[in-house]
C-alpha cells in the first residue's frame, strides 16, 4: 500500500486552518465582541387604569388600633394589633383577601378613597408602603351636633306615645292593646295600650334591677315616678359604665349607631359620638401591592 502524501497534507492544512478560525473568531469574541447581558425582572408599576390588587391594614395612628385590614392573621391576632371599636371580623370563604380595584376608579363598589388610590399609585408590585390620611382626605370631619354628653344618672320618660307605623318600627311587631314587649334599648318590659291610632307604652322596670344599655353596658334601676312630669312618669337610671368601656364597642339606640367615648366619674358624665369612627380621624395604612395587570381585567 501507498501513502497519498498529497492527500495528508491537504487535510492538514485544513485541520491547521479549522483551528486558526478558532483562536481567531475565540479571540474576537473575548476581547472585542460586544457583551450581551441579562435584563433584570422589573416589577411594573401601578398606574391609572390597572387593576391592583393591594394587601392592607388600615389603624388609628393616636391609639394604634386597627380598624380595618385584609390581613387574617392581623385579624386573629389581638395582642399585637388592639381593634377599634367598629373593626368587624370577616364570615365567608375567601374573606381575607388582597383588595382589589381599578387604578383611578370613582364611585364603583370597592373602590377605595382617592387618597388611597394616591398611595398605591407608582409602586412596584412587592413593594410596600405607611402612609396617613388627614380627616379631609379621609372620611371628612366629624359633625359636633352628632356628639352628645350625657349624665351618669340619666332619666327616662316610663311613658312614650306613638303612632301604630313608629310602633312596628321601633318593637317590629304590631300594636296590641295588653301586651307586654321588651325595650331593646333599656332591655326592661313595657306594657303596651291601643287607643284608636296611638299606642301608649308605659315602662316598667323594677327599681333595683340590673338592666344593660343597648345590650353593651349595665345600668341600675333607681326609682320609678309614676307622677312625675305630669304623670308622664320618670324612671332614674345610673349608668355603671368603666374606663375599660371607652372607645371598645359600637352600640345602637334610637338613633343610630353610637360609641362611648369619654367617661368623667367626677362630673357625673359619659360622651357618645354618633359619627362613625373613621369619621374625622387620622388613618393610617400599611399596604404591600400585590399584584398589577395592565388595564382593566
Amino acid at each position: 500500500m501507498v501513502r497519498d502524501r498529497t492527500g495528508m497534507g491537504w487535510l492538514g492544512r485544513l485541520i491547521a486552518l479549522a483551528i486558526v478560525a478558532i483562536l481567531f473568531w475565540g479571540a474576537y469574541y473575548a476581547w472585542f465582541a460586544p457583551k450581551l447581558t441579562a435584563t433584570p425582572y422589573v416589577p411594573p408599576i401601578a398606574e391609572n387604569g390597572d387593576y391592583a390588587e393591594v394587601d392592607y391594614r388600615g389603624y388609628f395612628p393616636d391609639t394604634d388600633r386597627t380598624f380595618d385590614t385584609s390581613f387574617e392573621s392581623v385579624a386573629r391576632d389581638n395582642a399585637s394589633f388592639r381593634k377599634a371599636a367598629s373593626f368587624t371580623y370577616r364570615t365567608g370563604a375567601g374573606q381575607y383577601t388582597p383588595l382589589g380595584f381599578v387604578m383611578a376608579c370613582s364611585g364603583t363598589p370597592g373602590c377605595p378613597l382617592p387618597a388611597f388610590q394616591d398611595g398605591v399609585r407608582g409602586m412596584r408590585v412587592g413593594e410596600s408602603r405607611v402612609f396617613s390620611l388627614p380627616p379631609e382626605k379621609g372620611y371628612g370631619l366629624s359633625d359636633p351636633s352628632k356628639v352628645r354628653v350625657r349624665p351618669l344618672l340619666e332619666e327616662v320618660p316610663a311613658t312614650e306615645t306613638m303612632t301604630e307605623a313608629e310602633f312596628q318600627q321601633r318593637f317590629g311587631a304590631r300594636a296590641l292593646d295588653g301586651s307586654v314587649v321588651s325595650d331593646w334599648v333599656w332591655g326592661w318590659n313595657a306594657t303596651v295600650r291601643v287607643s284608636g291610632d296611638l299606642v301608649t307604652v308605659r315602662h316598667s322596670p323594677i327599681p333595683g334591677e340590673t338592666v344593660r344599655v343597648a345590650g353593651k353596658w349595665p345600668a341600675r334601676v333607681v326609682s320609678i315616678d309614676d307622677a312625675a312630669d305630669g304623670g308622664v312618669g320618670v324612671v332614674t337610671v345610673r349608668h355603671l359604665l368603666a374606663d375599660a368601656d371607652v372607645k371598645e364597642f359600637v352600640a345602637a339606640d334610637r338613633e343610630g349607631n353610637f360609641i362611648v367615648v369619654a367617661l368623667d366619674e367626677v362630673a357625673g358624665t359619659f360622651t357618645v359620638d354618633y359619627n362613625q369612627e373613621v369619621v374625622g380621624k387620622t388613618l393610617a395604612f400599611e399596604i404591600t401591592l400585590k399584584s398589577v395587570r395592565k388595564g382593566r381585567p
